[in-house]
């Protein structure tokens, strides 16, 4: 008879990987941008790192020019997004903004 908490560990693992890529929350992705980064691990990896530059910058920088980082992400994050699925446009915003922050 399985216990309660390998039954747990076992529908865990039933679960698909993609729900816990990306920096955010693949189950609550909705654009479509969010969705092509979830589904290509390519894509996935470059989320992931961009949040480790972003963050790290975020906490090096003082306050003001924190708050300006944080504007210019949200806009990049537009500018990312108008890229829909098209997986080439989304490789070439990420790798952009990655360029962008180590200009910080």
């Amino acid at each position: 008879m399985l216990k309660p908490w390998s039954l747990a560990f076992f529908c865990a693992g039933l679960l698909p990987l993609a729900a816990t890529a990306a920096s955010y929350d693949c189950t609550r992705a909705d654009t479509a941008a969010e969705i092509a980064v979830c589904d290509n691990p390519n894509l996935n990896r470059l989320d992931e790192d961009l949040a480790v530059e972003y963050r790290s910058l975020l906490k090096r920088l003082p306050p003001r020019r924190a708050e300006m980082v944080r504007q210019d992400q949200r806009s990049w994050i537009v500018a990312r997004d108008s890229c829909g699925a098209d997986v080439r446009c989304l490789r070439a915003r990420y790798q952009e903004r990655s360029a962008r922050l180590n200009e910080y």
